[in-house]
């Protein structure tokens, strides 16, 4: 009774190991001090699914054992899962492609297999930066919120819950019979759907409406109800002038055409979130990102 009593205790403790063991994903490994699950470690430390990471002085990278790689700046905080990681504070530097970055109800992936994306949270703010390839942005439910093509960077605002309000801007064209336009901020090729849209092939336009994701889930589709002519951007091409006599759009597309032109703007909507170009890539920004991406090498 002793020998099997000893025998099943033996079992107990390695069934015991084996799940603990199962249950690391990975190790968070910095040169200095940082919190993991609210333990203060100096050098590495294994990683659970769900671990929380809390960088001090000193950067950590993230290495999973699926091979998926990131890295956090110093006073930096995130949640480490091995298909994800939920930015909560600081910035974070993702490279590998296919692990995804959540902050701030946003979702940011690389695009391409050299692609790294930089995600800042600051305030209510969270800012994303391509490094060498494109990054794509989705929202909460999935959708393409924006596509950040390499060496720029966007500031993005979470809209209210449930709005999927979209404006873009561009020139619009005509393509095995859809309307769509390619929307310069966030690099969106948008299927356009509404009345009258036929007589402004060509010119350069702002439209706004409700917006739902494409068959593919790669870009938008937007159901117009304001339409404006915009003056030309050179980079688009393909425009006409706005004119004064320019006819108003018919059949429920709503809105104001024609007359004065709507002034230039660095910010637009997409499903709900505000977006503007982000200046400070080639500021701190892009300092970070540096002193990351050597860190990761």
């Amino acid at each position: 009774m002793k020998k099997q009593a000893i025998v099943m205790i033996v079992f107990a403790v390695v069934a015991v190991m084996t799940v603990q063991a199962g249950s690391v994903i990975g190790m968070a490994v910095s040169n200095g001090q940082m919190q993991v699950d609210r333990s203060q470690v100096t050098g590495n430390a294994n990683l659970s699914e769900g671990s929380s990471v809390k960088t001090g002085s000193e950067p950590s990278r993230i290495q999973l054992t699926n091979g998926r790689r990131a890295m956090l700046a110093p006073g930096s905080a995130a949640q480490v899962y091995a298909d994800r990681l939920v930015l909560e504070s600081g910035l974070s530097l993702v490279a590998t492609p296919a692990y995804k970055l959540q902050a701030g109800g946003f979702e940011v992936v690389a695009a391409a297999s050299d692609a790294q994306a930089q995600v800042m949270v600051k305030g209510g703010v969270v800012q994303v930066a391509a490094l060498n390839g494109p990054v794509k942005v989705r929202d909460g439910a999935g959708m393409m919120v924006a596509k950040v093509n390499a060496g720029s960077a966007l500031d993005l605002t979470p809209g209210t819950k449930g709005d999927a309000t979209s404006t873009m801007r561009g020139v619009l064209r005509q393509e095995s019979g859809k309307f769509m336009m390619k929307d310069g901020l966030t690099n969106l090729d948008v299927e356009l759907r509404g009345a009258s849209l036929g007589s402004e092939v060509g010119r350069a336009l702002e439209v706004s409406g409700r917006a739902s994701a494409s068959a593919d889930r790669e870009s938008q589709v937007i159901e117009v109800a304001r339409l404006t002519r915009v003056e030309a951007d050179p980079q688009s091409g393909g425009a006409r002038p706005t004119s004064g006599d320019s006819k108003k759009p018919s059949g429920g597309t709503g809105g104001s055409s024609g007359g004065g032109s709507a002034p230039k703007t660095s910010a637009g909507m997409s499903s709900g979130a505000k977006i503007a170009i982000a200046l400070v890539i080639a500021g701190g920004g892009a300092g970070a990102a540096i002193a990351l991406t050597q860190m990761s090498r």
